[in-house]
């Protein structure tokens, strides 16, 4: 299935969209375009007709990312040319129609973009983990490139993976032998970073520590020594930071449960690297709902993409499936604050992805 995709200018898309809204509301919202906004603000949600709350969730913190999904919209001359870019077409198609009323329309969409994951285990009608999904679909982006790229050479253009520019980092794991200090380093490249909870509950900060400090691990040296320690550190640093928070763990005969240790959300975190340091801000969360890791519901909280991270007004919205909610970066802050105290409720993921595309260079939206 295959969404064919035709760019549109942001008056256009707006006046495309007016059909699918009630006629009185358009006359009444065309007064000005950020009053028309304000109006079409409630259509922002997707509808949910077969468990798909963990690709609404995905979609809509990715959308959350304004440089991202421009960096995919300005090279529409390469992918649209491209059998196998069904899913940025696709993706594209579904943020022409992100305004839209037509909940119909949507699930069309919906279901024509589940289609073009590679992947068939996303195929079915049952529930999927949010952060396997995601990572699945960034990894299908970067997959385009080669082709991409011949393509774009072939019109005399260039292609930039929108990915490999906004999410994609570079780690370095470094094994030092504990007895005679001969060590090895290799470079990995990622596009998020799976950190398990600090035992009793942490900050972000803390539990990226945790992921990063020395390790040691078994490694039969030349030197006869059997142990050696192993630590990770930033090679290079992303525009947006995916952080994906571990809240699952395996029992001794292998069934998974969910882990309810509190976390410190914070809405700036520093990080270092062996080139430069960031100061990354939060722009969203995905959070799964459920006291059991078996199944349960996603949510997604994003930044207004339209006022960014220096609004002074802090405007963020709830995604809930077709429901859509004003809020705050502040508010999203104190409820996962005041869940420190809660063992269970609208519970922080199996797994949760803090920024399911979430933190965010603090010069940049």
């Amino acid at each position: 299935m295959e969404v064919e995709f035709k760019g549109l200018t942001e008056e256009e898309e707006n006046m495309s969209l007016l059909p699918a809204v009630p006629k009185k509301q358009i006359e009444c919202a065309l007064s000005t375009p950020k009053t028309l906004r304000q109006q079409l603000i409630k259509y922002l949600g997707f509808p949910n007709p077969t468990q798909i709350c963990y690709l609404n969730s995905c979609l809509q913190s990715l959308l959350t990312l304004k440089d991202f999904v421009k960096a995919i919209s300005r090279q529409e001359e390469v992918w649209r040319l491209i059998p196998e870019a069904a899913l940025v077409r696709s993706f594209m198609a579904i943020k022409v129609s992100h305004f839209s009323g037509d909940a119909s329309h949507k699930i069309r969409l919906l279901n024509a973009f589940k289609m073009t994951i590679w992947s068939p285990v996303f195929w079915d009608l049952h529930q999927k983990d949010a952060h396997e999904f995601l990572t699945s679909m960034l990894e299908q982006i970067r997959s385009l490139s080669p082709r991409l790229q011949m393509m774009a050479a072939s019109l005399g253009r260039s292609y930039s993976c929108p990915v490999e520019d906004h999410m994609v980092f570079k780690m370095v794991n470094t094994r030092t032998c504990k007895r005679c200090v001969v060590g090895s380093s290799r470079e990995e490249e990622f596009t998020n970073l799976s950190l398990d909870l600090v035992p009793g509950g942490g900050t972000m900060e803390q539990m990226l520590q945790l992921y990063l400090m020395e390790k040691e691990l078994e490694y039969n040296c030349e030197c006869g020594a059997t142990t050696s320690g192993q630590c990770s550190s930033f090679l290079t640093l992303p525009k947006v930071l995916v952080l994906h928070l571990k809240r699952f763990n395996f029992t001794p005969s292998f069934q998974i449960t969910k882990v309810h240790d509190p976390i410190v959300l914070q809405r700036e975190l520093v990080v270092s690297s062996n080139q430069a340091g960031c100061c990354y801000s939060l722009v969203s969360t995905i959070n799964h709902i459920s006291p059991t890791a078996r199944s349960g519901h996603y949510i997604c909280d994003g930044v207004d993409p339209d006022v960014g991270q220096k609004d002074p007004t802090d405007r963020w919205f709830t995604y809930n499936d077709a429901e859509v909610t004003e809020t705050s970066g502040g508010s999203v802050i104190r409820w996962w604050d005041a869940q420190r105290a809660k063992p269970i409720g609208r519970d922080l993921n199996i797994p949760n992805i803090v920024s399911g595309s979430g933190w965010g260079p603090e010069d940049q939206t």
